[in-house]
């Protein structure tokens, strides 16, 4: 089951395939890059923390006007 839950200006993206990991991460980078443009103060960090699972959210530590993507070390128990 695919999903998306909001958290602040965080979401959780969970998809059972690529191209539906796709598609949800275009749609919530556009939701908070609105978000963005209206606070003008954080870019976008998507961050992918599982397979078929990421986070997208508005960071500081992303300058406004940019989104950058990272992945957590997964062999990290």
């Amino acid at each position: 089951m695919d999903s998306m839950t909001t958290t602040h200006a965080r979401k959780k993206v969970t998809a059972t395939t690529a191209e539906e990991a796709q598609r949800l991460l275009d749609i919530v980078v556009q939701e908070l890059r609105h978000l963005a443009v209206s606070e003008g103060t954080h870019g976008i960090l998507v961050t992918k923390t599982g397979p078929g699972q990421s986070t997208v959210e508005l960071s500081e530590n992303v300058p406004y006007g940019i989104t950058e993507e990272a992945v957590t070390d997964l062999t990290e128990s």
